[in-house]
């Protein structure tokens, strides 16, 4: 059997951050040492922290072999896309000539680099890589008592700022 022996050091640490650590994971990780340094029961820790008996275990056992830097510390896994190694190319085609669909983003994604998607994986690295929102566009009616080429002047004033430089 293990025998835990804690700090002042330690447990002043322990006392501190439990609730405040900025990662909750950690935190409830240093509530189960901090019920452990009070004498607790595994079961009764496992009952307290809200885990499992095998966490309660797994926590104890990182703190015994590398002490609070081994229970701070997390591996996150965060999957990355194939996509993300051709960003500047796809970015600057993108730029230059934005794609009217998904289809077309799809389409020319392949071209670009031989990585095929399917349009929802397109649509989301679109969105949340690159940055790029839809717009819905339609055409601008042309009021009844104007032509065309009066209200494409009028429009184009409006769009270079002269909002006031209508006829």
């Amino acid at each position: 059997m293990r025998r835990f022996e804690f700090t002042d050091e330690q447990l002043e640490f322990i006392k501190r951050e439990r609730f405040g650590y900025p990662d909750p994971h950690v935190q409830r990780r240093l509530e189960i040492l901090w019920l452990k340094a009070h004498g607790e029961k595994h079961e009764r820790i496992a009952e307290l922290s809200g885990v499992g008996r095998a966490t309660v275990q797994r926590v104890l056992s990182m703190f015994y072999e590398g002490g609070l830097e081994k229970v701070r510390t997390f591996y996150w896994h965060h999957p990355t896309s194939e996509l993300d190694e051709h960003r500047p190319t796809i970015e600057a085609d993108f730029r230059e000539q934005p794609p009217h669909t998904i289809s077309e983003a799809c389409e020319r994604i392949e071209q670009l680099t031989g990585v095929r998607r399917q349009e929802t994986q397109v649509r989301r690295f679109l969105r949340e890589t690159l940055g790029y929102r839809w717009l819905k566009v339609s055409a601008v009616p042309v009021p009844p008592k104007k032509s065309v080429e009066e209200h494409a002047a009028i429009q184009e004033d409006f769009l270079k700022g002269r909002v006031g430089a209508t006829a």
